[in-house]
């Protein structure tokens, strides 16, 4: 009206001035209702988000109906009457803020969780809801979820609660403790993997929120700026746990190699989402979380490259090598990792089909697991290389053959216990079952030439004895008792202190040894037993059949 009819008039200048007193009067007032109403997330419900397991969808409900009735009112006029778009900045950033609190307390909740009594706290006119156990990633005391869930039912770490609200009440649950052995062995791999859901599911929440307040033309440019600053937050943090996994295996902790591959499932489980729910914006911040995901799968490639390099070098000096010829640690820590891969076998197939010809040639339909039973049968040759290496540095042939009959019958006892392992090894080795047994059979054959020079001292009796014996022929007797005597003598004292932990493998080995020597033995006593070769035959004949069986019983017992 003033413009075409009076442009320079004082009415024209008081009330553009009175409309820009207006516009700021309402930004600040929507600067007002963000800090006033905004609140972070509780932990109880980020934990809900991440069990994923209830019927119903958790939804946090940021601001009351009315508020964001009001903020997009405000917002709408501004944009649309005003032409102003400062208030966006506003809101980006107050609502960035809140998200980077609330992913941080989530984050250090299970960090130092095991038993840890979180305190959250609602309002003292708040409605409690019976409660009852949830399955999931999180299992919480005395937790059903409601449908929505207020944030004006919790009362939030940062502050800005609103006056004249009720005096908050403490509300406490417990974060229960986490199993490290199946996490690896790199501190925050659990909450990192935990945050990497939730925080998926809070952006969403964002953008549906930012939705009903703010004009449509201006949501993705917002929304970027919203999730700037903790997505730099989150990536930072991926990258330093990768940086984490990578000085834990320079100590050859390779506990850490499934630590990397659980943060690997997770975000290449994820990263489709994450690339929908980023599609469209500037400065692809997609593609950070895809980066983030090639830095994983590098570092854990070249993990379990090493991990087999290291089982085929193992440093281990020859003065650790265990003294009773029992598994060595480094055989069970083996098969171990190798079970401990079969929660993960998708995720390490597609990391090493990638470097297997012959399994993407393969006509098996499954290269991927394919490529894991090429790799799990290269770490166990490479182990058997280096069990033979080890059982060489013994001196005694005997415990040379007892070590590496225990370490290969951990192995089979192991894959045959663990029918998945197995299996997967039988995609590139049919026959690695029988393998295993062929050489068990070999070395239980070889420990048995522990007795040879026993054994040429009773098999002469199947030559018999003259009617008549002279002073040779009775010394030769006198020989063959004591010669025996003292090799069972020796090698009594020597093995009982060898250890076969496996009671079934201990006994047949047992067996093994009353079946080669008793019965010549007995042979031996029936024939010589009753000659007169000399006048104290208790000095020679030492032993009874049962007592010789009775000591042969007492193999491999220290106690003995």
């Amino acid at each position: 009206f003033f413009g075409h009819n009076n442009p320079g008039s004082m009415e024209l200048a008081n009330s553009v001035e009175t409309f820009k007193i207006g516009v700021e009067k309402l930004t600040k007032e929507f600067r007002t209702i963000l800090q006033t109403n905004g609140k972070t997330v509780p932990v109880k419900l980020m934990m809900d988000m991440a069990s994923g397991s209830g019927d119903e969808e958790v939804t946090v409900e940021h601001y009351p109906a009315r508020i964001q009735e009001t903020l997009s009112k405000i917002a709408n006029w501004l944009v649309n009457k005003a032409g102003n778009t400062e208030f966006l900045a506003l809101y980006y950033q107050s609502r960035s803020t809140l998200l980077a609190r609330s992913m941080t307390m989530l984050r250090e909740a299970v960090r130092h969780g095991g038993g840890v009594n979180v305190q959250t706290k609602k309002s003292a006119t708040a409605k409690d809801t019976p409660q009852r156990r949830q399955p999931g990633i999180f299992r919480r005391e005395a937790t059903q979820r409601p449908r929505r869930m207020s944030l004006r039912e919790k009362t939030p770490t940062s502050s800005g609660a609103g006056r004249g609200a009720p005096a908050p009440i403490e509300e406490s649950f417990v974060v229960p403790a986490i199993s490290g052995k199946e996490w690896g062995s790199v501190e925050g791999t659990y909450a990192f993997v935990t945050s990497c859901s939730v925080f998926y599911q809070m952006l969403v929440s964002e953008r549906s929120l930012m939705q009903t307040i703010l004009p449509s033309y201006h949501h993705k440019t917002c929304f970027q700026q919203l999730m700037a600053t903790p997505l730099d937050l989150f990536i930072a943090e991926g990258e330093n746990l990768n940086n984490a996994v990578k000085r834990v295996l320079l100590r050859n902790d390779y506990q850490a190699v499934l630590s990397g591959l659980k943060i690997l499932q997770h975000l290449q489980q994820q990263r489709p989402q994450y690339q929908a729910l980023m599609k469209g914006l500037q400065h692809d911040p997609a593609g950070r979380v895809s980066s983030l995901t090639s830095i994983f799968e590098s570092t854990c490639h070249k993990s379990l490259v090493e991990f087999c390099d290291y089982v085929k070098n193992d440093p281990d000096k020859a003065s650790n090598m265990p003294k009773d010829g029992t598994v060595h640690e480094i055989t069970s820590s083996t098969v171990s990792f190798m079970q401990q891969c079969m929660d993960l076998q998708d995720v390490i197939g597609t990391l090493l089909l990638p470097h297997d010809a012959a399994a993407r040639a393969s006509n098996t339909g499954h290269p991927a697991k394919r490529a894991l039973g090429t790799y799990f049968n290269k770490v166990l040759s490479v182990l058997t290389q280096n069990l033979e290496t080890k059982a060489n540095s013994y001196e005694n042939p005997a415990l040379q053959t007892v070590f590496r009959l225990n370490n290969f019958h951990f192995i089979h006892k192991s894959l045959t216990r663990s029918n998945e392992v197995l299996r997967i090894l039988e995609e590139e080795t049919p026959d690695i079952e029988d393998n295993y047994n062929d050489m068990i059979g070999r070395e239980r054959k070889k420990y048995q030439k522990v007795w040879s020079k026993a054994l040429n001292y009773l098999l002469e009796a199947s030559q018999g004895h003259k009617e008549t014996l002279s002073k040779s022929d009775r010394e030769a007797i006198k020989e063959r008792f004591k010669g025996f005597n003292t090799e069972l003598d020796d090698i009594f004292r020597i093995q009982r202190a060898y250890a076969i932990p496996d009671e079934r493998l201990r006994e047949s080995v047992r067996e093994d040894n009353i079946e080669l020597i008793v019965p010549f033995y007995r042979k031996f006593l029936e024939g010589y037993g009753s000659v007169p070769f000399t006048k104290n035959p208790s000095k020679y004949i030492r032993h009874q059949v049962p007592d010789v069986e009775r000591i042969l019983r007492s193999f491999f017992d220290a106690s003995a």
